[in-house]
């Protein structure tokens, strides 16, 4: 080919427009922003001691004690993406217990970035179910029993004056237990998650504990190795069990997660500098 042909032949292909050229190099389409959370606020009366059930497959659940009065304040953070299905949200009483559980059409499943998260300040008094997908459970100060499920998700709690139940399936557990009363079992599980337990000298509990996972902990135990087993350890203590007294059960178990028993620092206050009574 003659040079001044192939000059002018790659002029003009630097010369075409840039969709041209682009063409035949299609680009991944950029990824889809999470829409603007718009939050909602409702207050419920109760009767005194009626259970509540809380079930949101879509996003996670906030717990936070609410106060001596039977109210029962709900906020709702929504993201809803142009287009999508929105969901239903009417908490409301089902028989002898007050469900609140958002809902999405039969058969419709959540868009990519659409979620509903859920904060609820709870009353003194009122036992609480809560089950999640992948959604974190968060429980802070509650003043009763309460049973916490996810498939997922992680599971906080601290604070709880009743006896905690919780179990997911891959998350993790930090929970930080109050003295247990006489004789009440408690049981915290998850598949292959690490579970952590703060407790203080006063728990007043026995321990078991299982895990093909490390165990470690601030109080003596006795670990039983079953090679071939799984779990393959099993360990038990006792924490601040009175002569005479009827312990509390805690039942710690995980398949693959490692566990920690540690021992948390009561509070206590304070003398003044003069030997009084500190100041709250």
């Amino acid at each position: 080919m003659p040079l001044r042909l192939f000059a002018a032949l790659v002029l003009c292909g630097a010369m075409l427009p840039a969709t041209a050229q682009q063409a035949s190099a299609p680009q991944d389409a950029p990824p889809e922003a999470a829409p603007e959370a718009a939050r909602s606020d409702l207050s419920f009366t109760l009767p005194a001691g009626q259970a509540l059930e809380v079930d949101n497959p879509y996003g996670s659940v906030y717990l936070r004690f609410g106060g001596y009065a039977h109210q029962l304040d709900v906020r709702a953070t929504v993201q809803q993406p142009e287009g999508a299905p929105a969901f239903g949200f009417a908490p409301a009483a089902v028989g002898e217990v007050f469900r609140v559980a958002p809902t999405l059409p039969e058969g419709v499943a959540p868009a990519a970035t659409q979620r509903i998260d859920l904060v609820l300040y709870v009353p003194e008094g009122h036992p609480l179910r809560v089950r999640t997908a992948a959604g974190n459970i968060e429980s802070r100060g509650v003043r009763a029993d309460v049973d916490f499920r996810s498939l997922s998700g992680d599971i906080l709690a601290r604070g709880t004056t009743g006896a905690v139940q919780a179990d997911t399936g891959s998350g993790a557990i930090r929970v930080m237990l109050e003295p247990a009363a006489a004789g009440v079992r408690q049981h915290l599980s998850t598949r292959t998650g690490d579970i952590s337990v703060g407790v203080t000298d006063a728990l007043g509990a026995e321990l078991r504990l299982s895990s093909s996972g490390s165990i470690t902990t601030d109080y003596s135990i006795r670990i039983e190795r079953r090679d071939g087993e799984e779990p393959d350890k099993r360990a038990e203590a006792a924490v601040g069990v009175a002569k005479g007294a009827q312990p509390g059960l805690i039942e710690v178990e995980s398949l693959r997660g490692n566990l920690r028993l540690w021992r948390r620092i009561e509070f206590v206050d304070a003398a003044s500098p003069e030997g009084g009574e500190a100041d709250d």
